[in-house]
């Protein structure tokens, strides 16, 4: 933190010459009181005040106001002209002068454009705490020179007899810091002093987002909830949507807002999408249907949702009329036919929108959230923050605005896949978080927020919790998405093209990366996709049609995918398909994905846009395939390599947690240690089939649990030895009950507490992505390898052409042309760089 980068220093000396200015003007000001005669201090004021409202009448001619308007203007700067000549004392004329009008107005001004000012930070609020700076200086310095002379003259003392002696032992305590003990103690007091400052100024943003966002809040859902009651509400009519022409959309005026709770009213009027008219569209999650709460709409009762009625509260303006695109109610979700088209206009709709406003939600905590991302974004561009000690911050990392920003990115908003369309094609994308507004480039501009907590000793940092035994689980599928709707994003610098060139945007690129996403209507993980799929003909392969069968609508989207050019590799869609993840087939082929199942693992199958590709189990060779359409199966062309012969004797790696639920830590160690118990006896019962290799099995177990990767990126010894440590912590943990005795232990390694560089928990973190929601097998030539769950001995591996991961199939045949039923994905040693191509004939492969 002691490298401050120019950029910090420059914010740095903005804000103290903001204060400079202010304590410079009260020195002045007070000077001219002091040493000036009484008609030279009258004289400047009334000339001032002439200037001032010269000024102002410049300002309402230019604004085309009427004459009524400049005669009240001239008459208060007048009023007050006469004010300050009647009761300001003369001796202190010019500084109560530039206390209240040259400080006090101009930040009355500013501050009221701040207020006005509807989005990020920028210029008018750059300005606003200029003054607000300046002003704050003004009154502490001109109170301390006008009211307390002993102020100043103990503020003098300080600086001229003080201050050197101070400036000297700080400098000796700096430069011996490392030995003396003065120097330690006066370090330590002063990071005392800091945190105690942080915890002050926390305290003060949580009662701030309690005042502005909680309360305000809650009293408006009470409102709400009792004008709903009232007899006179009952004999409203409710609204009833006029049909739409083609072409046209509809658009929600909001109403402005008293300064008290009220009914939020709108007005709905249809307008065509080009030319474009002025609207902002919102992204939000529509979360439970009921309809629990109303709006009047023209004049009649309208019943909307909670999630669509605290968009509505958030988007309401005290200052204006705003007009919004919000799906809930600009479509009419009863009209299929109008959905339909509608959801065709999407592309449109939110790529045309003056902004695209992300609303994850009306937790009025997220206002901590908001204020603690622009801190650590400017934090990360304003500080070296590698060479810090981020394990020692676990208090932090449980403060409430950690906790707060943490919770904000496992909100279920950013697993929703209409999001990915409507944050990908904006033009100008904020999010609004307790009345905050971030734009993306905080999150995908170079040393971003998200990819600075991301780093392996911060990681910790976003999973807090009230208490150490007590855990917010945190599966961290929301940050991987976030990352994906970035990288899905148009953008016209060099990045977004060299992106969009890779193929990403093709079917079988946003099917594959979305696949995490979720949607109330299963079909809408495949409709919500086709605004943003480059290429008309690729986009005109599967419509939206909300009048077929969920199933129906998975079938057409594979056998579109896999009908494509062989050029187009779409054998890894595979990866998503297969009955080893579920009980539950859907009565589809095995071969086609079903995107309604929700799977809490990840993929194993490497970076489909080619640039770091992880594995290559089939080499270089292209893929081969084809849909038989007769017996409604997919052929591949593969080989045969294995098969499984035994699976380790503890079921699939799974807390069975949501992201946000409370979990015991000890709960997790144990589970954890059981899987990887489980793993070890499987290796010891088949050590004498260890296969080509002249190493056991227990041996490589420590790179098949993390299937050889380290951070995505192939794994180096050095973790061999780290493996060690961990399981060995991992065991005397499981055997602890709470933390008291696990504190107790004087046996358990240091290896916990002097991770500094996150190392050891890094491997265990690559443990967690590797094996969850999956099992250990060993297959009939001695190979150890990561299976699905519902994987069984006798399942054949095969490798398919132009595939970069082995799956499991499942004889479902006689002895003459054997259908496979397709079980999953796996990873395999020893054959995931492409040992075995070459080495075994291929053969066409029946997958129904």
């Amino acid at each position: 933190m002691e490298k401050i980068s120019n950029y910090g220093a420059t914010l740095l000396g903005q804000r103290l010459s903001n204060l400079a200015n202010g304590f410079t003007i009260a020195l002045v000001a007070l000077f001219f009181d002091h040493f000036t005669p009484s008609w030279c201090k009258i004289a400047y004021v009334v000339i001032d005040h002439l200037f001032q409202a010269r000024r102002s009448d410049a300002s309402i001619i230019n604004a085309s106001l009427s004459s009524r308007i400049r005669l009240l203007s001239l008459g208060a700067w007048s009023s007050m002209c006469v004010a300050y000549l009647a009761w300001v004392p003369g001796h202190r004329l010019i500084i109560v002068y530039h206390g209240v009008t040259g400080q006090g107005f101009n930040l009355l001004l500013w501050s009221g454009m701040a207020l006005q000012h509807d989005g990020p930070r920028d210029t008018v609020n750059v300005i606003q705490e200029a003054h607000l700076d300046a002003a704050v200086s003004f009154l502490i310095s001109s109170y301390c020179l006008t009211h307390r002379p002993w102020i100043w003259a103990l503020m003098t003392w300080m600086l001229t007899r003080l201050g050197p002696p101070l400036l000297f032992i700080s400098m000796a305590s700096y430069y011996f810091r490392a030995s003396l003990p003065p120097a330690r103690i006066y370090r330590r007091v002063l990071y005392y002093s800091s945190m105690s400052l942080a915890q002050i100024w926390n305290w003060y943003d949580y009662c701030e987002a309690q005042i502005v966002e909680r309360v305000p809040r809650y009293l408006q859902h009470q409102w709400s909830s009792y004008q709903q009651r009232l007899p006179e509400r009952a004999k409203l009519p409710t609204y009833k949507y006029r049909p739409l022409n083609a072409g046209d959309i509809r658009l929600l005026v909001i109403q402005k807002s008293p300064y008290y709770p009220s009914v939020i009213e709108v007005k709905i009027v249809h307008r065509p999408i080009n030319p474009t008219p002025d609207y902002e569209a919102i992204s939000y999650r529509w979360g439970s249907s009921e309809l629990t709460h109303e709006i009047l709409v023209d004049g009649c009762r309208f019943p909307v949702t909670e999630a669509a009625f605290d968009v509505l509260l958030a988007r309401r303006s005290v200052w204006r009329e705003r007009i919004v695109w919000i799906d809930a109610l600009c479509i009419n979700q009863q009209d299929l036919q109008e959905k339909s088209e509608q959801v065709q206009l999407m592309r449109d709709i939110y790529g045309q929108a003056s902004r695209v406003v992300s609303f994850p939600g009306s937790d009025w905590r997220y206002r901590l959230a908001g204020g603690l991302i622009y801190q650590m974004w400017a934090f990360s561009h304003q500080y070296d923050t590698d060479a810090l000690d981020w394990q020692a911050a676990h208090d932090e990392a449980n403060s409430a605005p950690w906790r707060a920003m943490a919770d904000l990115f496992s909100n279920e908003y950013f697993n929703r896949a209409w999001v990915i369309q409507e944050v990908s094609v904006g033009q100008k994308n904020q999010l609004y978080v307790g009345g905050i507004y971030i734009p993306w480039v905080i999150f995908t501009d170079h040393g971003s927020v998200l990819q600075w907590c991301m780093k392996p000793n911060r990681r910790h940092m976003l999973a807090g919790s009230h208490t150490t035994e007590r855990r917010t689980w945190r599966s961290g599928r929301t940050f991987e998405n976030v990352v994906v709707m970035m990288m899905l994003r148009e953008a016209d610098d060099e990045q977004g093209a060299a992106v969009r060139s890779t193929g990403l945007c093709y079917p079988e690129g946003l099917l594959y990366l979305t696949s995490n996403f979720k949607a109330t209507d299963p079909r809408d993980k495949v409709f919500a996709l086709m605004g943003i799929i480059s290429g008309t003909e690729d986009a005109a392969l599967i419509m939206p049609d909300y009048t077929l069968p969920v199933e129906e609508v998975f079938q057409i989207t594979a056998k579109a995918i896999f009908s494509l050019p062989s050029e187009r590799s779409t054998v890894h869609m595979l990866a998503l398909a297969g009955t080893g993840f579920s009980e539950y087939s859907g009565g589809m082929p095995s071969w086609v994905p079903d995107y309604s199942q929700e799977r809490r693992i990840g993929l194993l199958y490497s970076d489909i846009l080619g640039t770091s590709t992880r594995f290559r189990a089939s080499g270089d060779l292209q893929q081969n395939l084809f849909i038989d359409y007769a017996t409604n199966s997919l052929v591949v062309k593969a080989i045969s390599i294995d098969s499984v012969i035994d699976l380790s004797n503890k079921p699939a790696l799974d807390w069975g947690l949501r992201d946000l639920e409370l979990a015991d830590a000890f709960i997790i160690v144990r589970t954890l240690h059981g899987f990887v118990d489980a793993a070890i006896k499987l290796c010891q019962k088949h050590e004498g089939t260890s296969g080509t290799s002249s190493v056991s099995h227990f041996e490589r177990l420590w790179l098949v649990l993390i299937c050889g990767l380290i951070e995505r990126q192939p794994a180096n010894e050095m973790f061999k030895h780290i493996s060690r440590r961990w399981w060995q912590n991992l065991g005397l943990m499981a055997s602890v009950k709470n933390h008291q005795e696990l504190e107790n232990n004087a046996t358990l390694g240091d290896d916990w507490a002097t991770d500094k560089d996150g190392s050891v928990r890094l491997y265990q973190q690559s443990v967690i992505e590797a094996c969850l929601g999956r099992r250990i097998a060993i297959t009939r030539a001695g190979r150890l390898c990561i299976v699905p769950p519902f994987a069984k001995a006798g399942d054949s591996i095969i490798i398919p052409m132009g595939s970069q991961t082995p799956f499991l199939v499942r004889s479902r045949g006689g002895d003459e042309d054997v259908d496979y039923e397709l079980v999953g994905e796996a990873w395999v040693e020893g054959v995931m760089n492409g040992e075995k191509i070459g080495t075994i004939q291929e053969e066409s492969i029946r997958i129904i």
